[in-house]
């Protein structure tokens, strides 16, 4: 480590040798299936239903800094402090392993910066395979571990789950078919992001939604999610291997328009990122559907810095955690270490901070179903968060608007839940 960091009293073990090389593309779309039902999005900006425990911004640091230094006052010559053993489960070897180092970095950080003396987090290697996750779960109960964090891919948390002895177990995954009893979902899912998105469109008097998407679970759940909170229609549909897309387009633009050659929808849901998208748009310019015509709107795979430097997109709309938020993390974890962190690197810090503050909150049962289900949430580095009680993590959720190299935030994130939501 280098800077601040190299010099930190923090309590926090390593067991692995760092390898090299990283494939970052599968985990965004990781283990999307269709089956729960969406969230509506949180709209709330109630200053009595703020969220419990915050630590995005530097005061909440500092104030949670100063909590530390006072715990069990007064009972410094009780004996020793009993530890909250929490486990973090990273691809820290293998083919993820840039992945896994930079979250552990941006937990690294996390307790510089609300950790405490009775917290201690457990780096376990899951060496890239669902197997390696298993034997780390397994490591974590006979280690006497209270929590695991982690781990990221789908595949992973489903071989760890079994080993794992009924832990709780908050996972950096987005396969929310995974969720359920002590298996919360920690990953940015599409539910919230598509109404988000779609009920502010409808706000501004684009509500009526095409749809072009390929045949996949994840779009699946997509157009369900639209389909609840806009009126859709148009929907198209390609398989996901096809290359040629120029005749279902063309088909697909000349079956969206009325009798006088304007199109029946004003926004285009379009939720795919990437190559891919930049792909479709080309084609769709070819046709004559451009965002002068109509206005894009996609997921959170939008949340691609290179994107934004696509003039098809300027203008297009997406929902996702308000950048401005991670402006400080992003800069003290490239003043710490040198590199900017990868986009998954912030799940790490909050899940390693929510844990080291509900140990020295709750001591005695931190990690508890009613500790870790607050219904007034968190608020992290990607704004305010919960967990329902099923499993799944709910978002507070900003409306961004693509621009010339850069997002605007068009509609700002709440900052707290519903009261009884």
């Amino acid at each position: 480590m280098t800077g601040l960091y190299a010099k930190t009293r923090l309590s926090i073990q390593f067991f692995f040798v760092f390898a090299l090389a990283l494939f970052l593309t599968g985990c965004v779309a990781d283990g999307y299936s269709s089956g729960r039902g969406h969230n509506s999005g949180v709209v709330s900006n109630d200053p009595n239903a703020m969220p419990n425990l915050a630590w995005q911004t530097g005061t909440d640091r500092r104030e949670l800094s100063q909590q530390s230094q006072q715990f069990r006052p007064g009972l410094i010559n009780a004996g020793p402090i009993e530890k909250v053993r929490v486990a973090l489960l990273l691809p820290l070897s293998g083919k993820n392993t840039d992945l896994g180092q930079s979250m552990l970095k941006a937990a690294q950080m996390a307790l510089f910066d609300v950790g405490s003396a009775n917290f201690v987090l457990n780096p376990r290697d899951t060496k890239s395979t669902p197997e390696g996750a298993a034997a780390a779960a397994a490591a974590a109960v006979a280690n006497g571990d209270q929590l695991i964090l982690g781990p990221i891919f789908a595949d992973d948390v489903k071989a760890a789950r079994p080993a794992a002895g009924g832990l709780p177990m908050i996972a950096f995954t987005t396969d929310w078919k995974i969720a359920g009893g002590n298996t919360y979902i920690m990953g940015f899912l599409p539910f919230a992001q598509v109404s988000r998105v779609a009920q502010f469109a409808s706000s501004k008097g684009y509500g009526r939604f095409g749809v072009f998407a390929p045949q996949t679970e994840y779009c699946d759940v997509v157009i369900s999610t639209l389909r609840s909170s806009a009126d859709i229609d148009k929907t198209g549909r390609y398989m996901p291997q096809q290359t040629d897309l120029t005749e279902i387009v063309k088909q697909f633009i000349d079956e969206s328009k009325t009798a006088d050659g304007t199109l029946r929808y004003q926004s285009l849901m379009l939720p795919v990122g990437g190559e891919s998208l930049r792909s479709l748009l080309s084609v769709f310019s070819v046709n004559g559907l451009t965002n002068k015509n109509v206005k894009l709107v996609g997921t959170g795979l939008w949340d691609d810095t290179s994107l934004s430097r696509d003039p098809a997109l300027y203008g297009g709309w997406f929902a996702a955690p308000d950048p401005k938020l991670r402006t400080d993390f992003d800069r003290r974890y490239q003043e710490n270490y040198g590199a900017a962190p990868l986009r998954l690197a912030s799940l790490a810090y909050d899940a390693t901070a929510l844990a080291a503050v509900l140990a020295r909150t709750s001591p005695q049962d931190p990690y508890s179903r009613g500790n870790i289900t607050n219904m007034r949430g968190f608020a992290g580095i990607d704004g305010i968060f919960r967990f329902r009680g099923d499993g799944l993590a709910e978002r507070g959720l900003a409306v961004l608007e693509i621009q010339s190299g850069h997002t605007r935030v068009v509609d700002p994130a709440p900052t707290a839940f519903l009261s009884g939501s």
